[in-house]
């Protein structure tokens, strides 16, 4: 996928967000995120990255989506303190 058919992509998502469940879903799930296939308006949320990948693979297969944060913010927090065992 091109950057301007990636773009196209993910604008259209987003008009999809806009029209049919932001204000739903900022009321009901702030901060989750979502993954948006934006021809059906199917999507999948999550509390995590990783729980919405798991989703996406079940319900989309190989489909393409466009991830974000419901309410604003990137998808995924880089930085933070490792909290992991290392040994």
């Amino acid at each position: 996928m091109s950057i301007a058919t990636e773009q196209q992509f993910a604008e259209a998502a987003r008009k999809v967000y806009e029209a049919r469940l932001k204000d739903r879903l900022e009321e009901q799930h702030p901060g989750e995120v979502i993954a948006l296939e934006p021809e059906s308006g199917d999507y999948v949320l999550g509390k995590t990255l990783a729980e919405v990948d798991r989703a996406c693979h079940e319900r989309f297969g190989s489909k393409p989506v466009h991830v974000f944060r419901i309410g604003g913010g990137g998808a995924v927090q880089v930085g933070g303190r490792w909290r992991g065992r290392t040994a």
